[in-house]
């Protein structure tokens, strides 16, 4: 391809992808809908960007995608403001995904005879709603502020529970036969979960001593993010999850302060009290201030843009078999959300409304695209069909969602739950 083209299609596609998440931001259109048309356009639509050489690309494309967002997510993660006002929020999450796992495993290996842990892989790499599509519609949507805190703070945690758990799942499922034993599994679990941590943790206190060094220095971030691709390849290297490992990475590095406080308060040698844990994380951890964040989130802007891009480059259309699977999955997971939200608000005082728009605002994203195009990387034999069932399922959820957000915003539908 002539490297013109190639420059003018890369910028068309940062172009068009900021515009869109302007009119996501001002209208409730998800962006990812735009970006993976303009993909599917110069891919299989036009035939510009030829699809097999693109497709040799995905694992590492995916892999680098996944250790910045995540990290940058991270970085965004207050923990204190998650277990001291949502813990409701983190049982929506975490059932949310394992009913969706589960209502897969029951539909699929039934109706399509897929063994259990396949079933399993699929149902938990599309059964957690995106940050990126979720938060910034329902920060306009005339909800109860317990609706928005729930589909937000579910939207953060899921991002990371998806990604782990696959990871790990596919740790199992590329066990030799023989070895697929409920000890070995729990010890490849187990050890993995272990590793991650470690790694993740100690890396973060690391990074924070380092960033004493290099907060003067203009290109200090542009270290840090050499640092956190190099702790994900080695954290894989060494049997951990490369994903974990960043995401606790970024989650301790954000938390730092509050994981000192702790420190200091079983020393008991508190000397600032009256300072808070956001002032003491600005002073003494650099990455933490708001320009750091800001180089961070344009950086994850920017993977995700040409992500999605990328997606519907590779993407084709599912035949008429693929496209029945596509559907049926994304009613199984509308379902599963049925039961996760009527459980997660017992007892919580909720509206109609409220209700109906925590059910239908499922849209998929950046997790499920990343980790469809992950599956690359292990030449499993399902791996094509789990991308295109994911990349229907980011395209149906993203509409619904869409529908959702204009439906709730119409005073005569509102009219219906009065």
């Amino acid at each position: 391809m002539d490297p013109s083209l190639a420059l003018l299609i890369g910028a068309g596609i940062l172009i068009i992808g900021f515009i869109a998440d302007i009119v996501h931001e001002k209208f409730g259109i998800p962006d990812i809908l735009a970006l993976i048309f303009l993909g599917a356009l110069f891919g299989p639509i036009l035939h510009v960007l030829p699809r097999e050489p693109l497709m040799s690309l995905a694992p590492y494309f995916a892999a680098l995608t996944l250790a910045i967002v995540l990290f940058e997510s991270g970085i965004n993660f207050p923990l204190s403001r998650v277990f001291s006002e949502t813990p409701r929020a983190i049982l929506y999450a975490f059932l949310g995904v394992a009913l969706s796992a589960l209502f897969t495993v029951l539909i699929f290996t039934g109706i399509f005879s897929w063994s259990v842990i396949e079933s399993a892989l699929l149902g938990v790499m599309v059964g957690g709603t995106s940050s990126a599509v979720i938060i910034p519609m329902v920060s306009r949507m005339k909800i109860s502020s317990f609706a928005k805190n729930m589909l937000s703070i579910e939207s953060v945690i899921t991002d990371g529970i998806v990604i782990v758990i696959v990871m790990l799942l596919l740790r199992v499922i590329i066990l030799p036969e023989s070895a697929v034993a409920p000890e070995m599994i729990s010890r490849e679990i187990v050890g993995a979960l272990v590793i991650s941590g470690i790694i993740g943790v100690a890396s973060a206190f690391f990074i924070s001593k380092l960033l004493l060094y290099i907060r003067e220095r203009p290109y200090g971030d542009v270290l840090i993010l050499g640092l956190v691709i190099l702790i994900y390849a080695a954290s894989e290297q060494v049997g951990g999850s490369g994903a974990l490992t960043t995401f606790l990475l970024g989650i301790t590095l954000r938390n730092i302060a509050l994981f000192s406080s702790w420190k200091t308060a079983f020393r008991r040698v508190s000397k600032a009290p009256s300072v808070s844990l956001e002032e003491r994380s600005e002073d003494t951890l650099p990455s933490l201030r708001w320009y750091s964040k800001k180089f961070y989130a344009q950086l994850s802007f920017l993977m995700r843009t040409y992500f999605f891009a990328f997606l519907g480059m590779i993407f084709y259309v599912p035949d008429a078999a693929a496209f029945i699977m596509g559907l049926l999955l994304t009613v199984v997971l509308i379902f599963a959300r049925v039961f996760s939200t009527i459980v997660s608000c017992v007892k919580a005082t909720i509206s109609r409304i409220d209700e109906f728009s925590m059910i239908f605002l499922c849209g998929r994203g950046l997790a499920a695209a990343v980790l469809a195009s992950v599956l690359a990387t292990y030449n499993l034999a399902f791996a094509e069909l789990v991308e295109q069932l994911a990349t229907q399922v980011i395209i149906y959820t993203s509409i619904i969602s869409a529908v959702t957000a204009y439906a709730i915003g119409s005073p005569r539908f509102r009219k219906i739950f009065s």
